[in-house]
C-alpha cells in the first residue's frame, strides 16, 4: 500500500511539473529595408498559438516615401500553430519595400517580399515541427486594397504567396495561401524568403476552395483541351502526405504539381504545361494519391 501511494504521488509531482511548463516564445522584430538601408519599425513576442498584430507605426526618412505600403500591412497577423517549435526562437521579419512599380523580381511582378530570420541565422531555411506551419493573415483593408492599386493591382484579385531563392525562382511548395473575401492568409511551413503577387507568380500555383470536404475526389481539369494552363480540382477528407503527378501515355513523368502533407479540404491547382521542358501536343495523365488511395484522368494538351 506505501508503494502505491508514493507510486502515486510521484506521477502526480510529474504530472504538476509538465503542465507548468511554459510554452515556447516568440520574439518578433520587424524591419522595413531597401538594397542596403534598413529601419527597425517595431518589435514584440508572442507564444505559440497567440497572435501578434504589426502595429501602426509613421516610417522615418527615408522610408518616409513608403507610408502607404505599410499602412496597407499594418493590422496584419502573424502567429505560428501550437506545436510547431520546441524552443523558445528569435524571429527578424525584413520587409522590402518596392523599388519600382511595377514591383519585378525575375520577371515576376509581386507586392510582397519578406526575409524571415529564425535566431540570427541567414541563408537557412527553418521548418517548424509536427506539420504546424507559422500563419500571416491580411486584412483586405481600405489601406490594403489603395496599396494593391499603388502597385498595378486590382483589389480583390486571388492572391499566392510563395518561397523565392535566387536563381531559383518562385515556388508555392510548402507554402498554402487561402483567399477570403476579408482577408487573404498564407500557412508557412518553414521560414526563408517569401513573396506575394497573383496567380502568374508561380507556374503551378494551389489555392484552398473549402476546407469541409465532402468526398475523396480528383475532378476533371478544366479548360480541357487547353493551352498551355490549365486548373485541376482535387479533395481529401483527412490530412496526409498527397502527391499529384502528371505522366505522358509511356507512363513518364513529366510534372510534379503537389508532393507534401495537406489538410483536409478541397483544392485548385493551377498548371501551366509551358514551365515544364515545353510538353508536346497529346494525352496525358494526372495521378492524384493520398490516404493510400489513388485516382487519375486525362487531359489534352493543344498547341
Amino acid at each position: 500500500m506505501k508503494k502505491l501511494i508514493l507510486l502515486l504521488a510521484v506521477l502526480f509531482t510529474a504530472s504538476l511539473t509538465y503542465s507548468q511548463t511554459p510554452p515556447d516564445t516568440i520574439s518578433i522584430t520587424l524591419f522595413v529595408s531597401q538594397g542596403f538601408s534598413i529601419q527597425e519599425v517595431t518589435t514584440g513576442k508572442i507564444v505559440e498559438g497567440q497572435n501578434y498584430i504589426i502595429p501602426t507605426k509613421t516610417l522615418s526618412p527615408p522610408f518616409d516615401v513608403y507610408q502607404y505600403y505599410y499602412d496597407g500591412i499594418a493590422g496584419s497577423k502573424f502567429y505560428v500553430e501550437d506545436g510547431g517549435i520546441d524552443r523558445n526562437i528569435s524571429i527578424r521579419i525584413l520587409m522590402e519595400v518596392p523599388p519600382t512599380i511595377p514591383w519585378m523580381i525575375d520577371g515576376k511582378k509581386v507586392w510582397f517580399l519578406g526575409v524571415f530570420e529564425v535566431d540570427g541565422v541567414i541563408g537557412a531555411d527553418f521548418w517548424f515541427l509536427n506539420n504546424k506551419a507559422a500563419v500571416f493573415e491580411m486584412p483586405r483593408t481600405t489601406q490594403f486594397d489603395a496599396m494593391i492599386s499603388t502597385l498595378g493591382y486590382t483589389p480583390g484579385t486571388t492572391w499566392q504567396f510563395a518561397y523565392y531563392k535566387t536563381g531559383v525562382g518562385f515556388t508555392n511548395i510548402d507554402i498554402l495561401t487561402i483567399n477570403e473575401p476579408t482577408k487573404v492568409t498564407a500557412k508557412i511551413s518553414h521560414f526563408s524568403e517569401i513573396g506575394a503577387g497573383d496567380q502568374t507568380l508561380v507556374d503551378v500555383g494551389e489555392e484552398v476552395l473549402s476546407t469541409i470536404p465532402k468526398d475523396f475526389e480528383l475532378k476533371q481539369n478544366y479548360p480541357n483541351p487547353f493551352n498551355p494552363g490549365t486548373h485541376i480540382e482535387y479533395s481529401i477528407l483527412k490530412g496526409s502526405n498527397v502527391s499529384l503527378k502528371v505522366y505522358n501515355l509511356l507512363g513518364v513523368e513529366v510534372a510534379t504539381l503537389v508532393d507534401g502533407y495537406k489538410s483536409a479540404g478541397s483544392y485548385r491547382v493551377n498548371f501551366n504545361a509551358s514551365a515544364f521542358g515545353g510538353l508536346s501536343s497529346g494525352v496525358y495523365v494526372y495521378k492524384l494519391k493520398a490516404i493510400g488511395k489513388t485516382l487519375s484522368k486525362k487531359m489534352l494538351l493543344t498547341k
